[in-house]
C-alpha cells in the first residue's frame, strides 16, 4: 500500500513538472532571486512595538517584503489559501488571496493552488499582515516557483524514523527533523570556534598531503589507491602528524591542522572511516602545557557554542567541565586548576588493583588473566604491552569526569618522547570523557637516533602480524636531523567533540554523510 501511494505520488509530482512547462513556468528557473528578509527577521521586525500589527490588519507602512524558502505546509480554503514557507531562519506563513494574486507576473491562484507542493521552493513578494486569527503573515502580492520536488516530503510531524535512512540520505533528515538540522549547525560554529581560539593563541593554519607516499603519524591500517601517471601506490593520510612536525623542524613554531584523516577500521559508535581531527604543535611546549591547551580550547568552545553553560548533559549523565584540581605542586609546569590527572599506573592500580610499580611480568599476567584480560601474543611480550592491554579493557570504560591519563609505556608510543625521570616510559597523555578517547597528545620525541630505533621496532611489530604497526620514514628522521625544539603536540577528534556537545550518541549522527555499506551489500 505504502509503495503503491509512493509511486502514485511521484507520478502526479511528475505531470505537474510537464503541467508547468506546458503552461509557460519554467519550474527550474536560472534567475537569481533577491531576497529582502529572512523569515526570522519579519517576525523580529513585526514584534517591534512600533511595527506591531492587531488582527486583520496588513502593514500600514507597506514595507516590501522578498522572501525564498521551501513550502512546508500548505491549506487552501475557497478563495484563500495558507503556505507555511521556510528559510535557514525560521518559518513565516503566506497569505494566498485569489483577488491579489494574479499571476501577472508570477504564479496564478490556480496555478499555486493545484501545481505547487509541500517541498517546493518558492520566492514571493508582499507586505507584511496578521490574519484574523492573529498568526503574522506575508500577503503575496505574487509568487514565483524557484525548483519543484518530485519526490515525497517526510512527514512534517513524525519525520523520518530510520536512521539508516537518515544517515544515508541526509538530506531528507535534515528537512524532517529539526533536531538534526541544529546539531550540522552546531557542528559548523564548533570548528569555526576551535580555529578562532588557535588563531587568536598565535597559531599558523597549514595544510599537509593527503596522499602521502609513506602513511605515518598513528597506529592504524591505511586506505591505499594508485597514481597512474606516476605508477606508484598512495596511502590516504592516517594523521596529519608528521608532516606538522617537519613544518616545526622548518622553524615554524606553532601550527594546526583541521582536516580529514582516513583509518581503514571497523565501524561503530566511536568510530568511522574516515573523520575530522585538530591536531596542534608548539615548539619549546612540554606535555602538561599541551594539556592545558587542549582543556582550554574544549572550556572555550564548549562555552561559547552552548551559551555559557559548564554542565553538559551527554547520554543521561551531567559531566562538569570546571576546573577542579590543583597539580602545581606534583607537576611544576602543569599550573593553575585543572581535570583529574592520573598516570596509566595509577589508574590501572585504582580500578583493578594490579599495581605496575611493583609486579614483575609473570604475576602481572596470572593477573590480569585472572579478572577477564584478553590476552592476545602482541600484548604479552612485556609490562608495557600488558599494562595498556589492562587499562584499556578494563579502566578506560570508567573514566566518566573529564580525566586526563598520564604516562604511557614506551613500547606503545613510538612518536613521544621518553618520560624525564621514568624509565620505560613516554610523556603521553590521552584525554578520557564519558569512558571516551577525545584528545592524544605528548612531548614530541625530537632525538633522530631514538626515533629511528623506534621505527625498527615497529617494522618487527609489523613483521610479526601487527597491521597497525608505525613504517619507518626516513624523511622525517632527515627533517628531525636538521634539528626540533622541544614541543609538545596533540590531536583532537573533531567529531567526538562534537558527540560530547550535542548530546550525540554515534559518530554517524555527528557526522555530515557517513560511510555507508553501499545498497547491494545489505
Amino acid at each position: 500500500m505504502a509503495e503503491n501511494q509512493t509511486r502514485n505520488e511521484l507520478e502526479v509530482r511528475a505531470q505537474k513538472v510537464q503541467e508547468l512547462r506546458r503552461q509557460g513556468i519554467d519550474p527550474y528557473p536560472s534567475v537569481a532571486f533577491e531576497r529582502s528578509h529572512l523569515a526570522q527577521e519579519i517576525h523580529d521586525h513585526f514584534s517591534q512595538p512600533q511595527h506591531q500589527l492587531a488582527n486583520g490588519e496588513a502593514d500600514p507602512q507597506a514595507l516590501p517584503l522578498r522572501v525564498c524558502g521551501r513550502i512546508t505546509f500548505k491549506r487552501d480554503s475557497g478563495s484563500i489559501g495558507f503556505i507555511g514557507l521556510t528559510d535557514a531562519s525560521a518559518t513565516i506563513q503566506l497569505k494566498i488571496e485569489k483577488k491579489l494574486v494574479t499571476g501577472d507576473p508570477g504564479l496564478t491562484f490556480n496555478q499555486i493552488k493545484k501545481l505547487l507542493d509541500i517541498g517546493d521552493f518558492i520566492g514571493v513578494e508582499g507586505i507584511g499582515c496578521r490574519t484574523n486569527r492573529g498568526e503574522l503573515s506575508i500577503q503575496v502580492s505574487r509568487l514565483d516557483v524557484i525548483s519543484k520536488a518530485t519526490i515525497p516530503f517526510p512527514d512534517s510531524y513524525y519525520g523520518i524514523n530510520d536512521p539508516e535512512l537518515c544517515r544515508r540520505h541526509r538530506e531528507i533528515d535534515l528537512v524532517s527533523n529539526s533536531t538534526s538540522l541544529q546539531r550540522f549547525k552546531l557542528r559548523s560554529r564548533i570548528i569555526r570556534s576551535i580555529r578562532t581560539y588557535l588563531w587568536n593563541a598565535g597559531f599558523d593554519e597549514i595544510e599537509t598531503p593527503v596522499l602521502q607516499t609513506i602513511y605515518g603519524g598513528a597506529a592504524a591500517r591505511p586506505f591505499i589507491t594508485h597514481h597512474n601517471t606516476l605508477d606508484i601506490d598512495l596511502y590516504l593520510r592516517i594523521a596529519t602528524e608528521l608532516f606538522l612536525k617537519r613544518a616545526v623542524c622548518g622553524g615554524m613554531e606553532k601550527v594546526f591542522e583541521i582536516g580529514r584523516v582516513f583509518r581503514n577500521e571497523g565501524i561503530d559508535s566511536t568510530h568511522n572511516p574516515e573523520f575530522t581531527s585538530i591536531e596542534v604543535y608548539q615548539a619549546y611546549a612540554d606535555y602538561f602545557q599541551i594539556m592545558a591547551l587542549v582543556e582550554d580550547l574544549i572550556c572555550a568552545v564548549a562555552t561559547e557554542v552552548l551559551g555559557g553553560s559548564t554542565q553538559i548533559d551527554y547520554q543521561g549523565d551531567k559531566i562538569s567541565i570546571d576546573r577542579q584540581y590543583d597539580y602545581s605542586n606534583i607537576y611544576p609546569t602543569f599550573t593553575g586548576k585543572h581535570w583529574r590527572v592520573k598516570t596509566m599506573v595509577e589508574a590501572v592500580r585504582d580500578e583493578t588493583g594490579l599495581d605496575f610499580d611493583t609486579l614483575e611480568f609473570s604475576e602481572a599476567k596470572s593477573k590480569a588473566e585472572a579478572i577477564g584480560v584478553r590476552l592476545t601474543d602482541l600484548n604479552t611480550q612485556n609490562l608495557g604491552y600488558l599494562l595498556y592491554a589492562v587499562f584499556d579493557q578494563k579502566v578506560e570504560s570508567t573514566l566518566i569526569e573529564p580525566t586526563f591519563i598520564i604516562d604511557f609505556p614506551v613500547e606503545v608510543s613510538p612518536l613521544a618522547k621518553r618520560h624525564r625521570s621514568k624509565p620505560g616510559f613516554v610523556e603521553r597523555f590521552e584525554l578520557f570523557i564519558h569512558g571516551t578517547e577525545y584528545s592524544n597528545g605528548f612531548s614530541e620525541l625530537n632525538d633522530p637516533v631514538d626515533q629511528r630505533q623506534r621505527f625498527e621496532e615497529q617494522l618487527a611489530q609489523k613483521q610479526a602480524g601487527d597491521d597497525e604497526a608505525h613504517p619507518m620514514d626516513e624523511d622525517f628522521i632527515q627533517a628531525l636531523s636538521l634539528g626540533m625544539p622541544n614541543c609538545g603536540g596533540m590531536g583532537i577528534g573533531v567529531d567526538r567533540l562534537v558527540m560530547f556537545l550535542t548530546d550525540t550518541q554515534s559518530i554517524r549522527d555527528a557526522i555530515l554523510f557517513p560511510t555507508m555499506r553501499s545498497f547491494k551489500d545489505t
